[in-house]
């Protein structure tokens, strides 16, 4: 399918984002577990939990998409200086977002029945966090394509032009 795309720049996107997703769900995964233990049975305030949740899963994602959706080899060390930088930034927005959406989720819905599902804090608590992932993927993608993982150009040198 990928294949079939006439233009090779949305061969690459697509296939990157395609990438890009499942290390995304994978890190979301990874996320909503730690964020369900301890929110769940520790009983720890999402304000607190959002925190170590989100922490964890992101060295995974970083190494994925370094080695895997970018294929971006070398430069190990300016390429996690920048994750860093928009991973801070992306990380912000998140916590933000999430803790927003969580204060109003459970000032509206706490032991309410919508869809036939009675909305508890740690219910509303996933769904928050779900909107800010969602929310902040495009975010990410964006950056990690053309700032984190951008490919230096290469001189293409045309043979007519060559000196010997």
């Amino acid at each position: 399918m990928i294949a079939e795309l006439p233009h090779q720049r949305a061969r690459l996107h697509t296939s990157q984002a395609i990438k890009f997703i499942t290390c995304g769900l994978l890190g979301a995964v990874m996320e909503f577990s730690i964020l369900r233990v301890l929110v769940g049975y520790y009983q720890v305030t999402p304000f607190i939990a959002y925190l170590p949740s989100a922490l964890i899963p992101v060295t995974f994602v970083f190494f994925f998409n370094k080695y895997v959706t970018f294929r971006a080899v070398g430069q190990t060390a300016s390429q996690t200086k920048r994750f860093i930088l928009v991973y801070v930034v992306a990380f912000t927005i998140n916590y933000l977002l999430s803790s927003a959406l969580y204060s109003v989720g459970s000032q509206m819905f706490s032991n309410q029945i919508l869809f036939g599902m009675t909305f508890t804090d740690p219910r509303i608590a996933y769904l928050a966090k779900a909107m800010a992932i969602g929310i902040t993927a495009v975010f990410n993608y964006c950056f990690s394509h053309y700032f984190i993982f951008r490919k230096d150009p290469v001189l293409a040198v045309r043979a007519d032009m060559a000196v010997y």
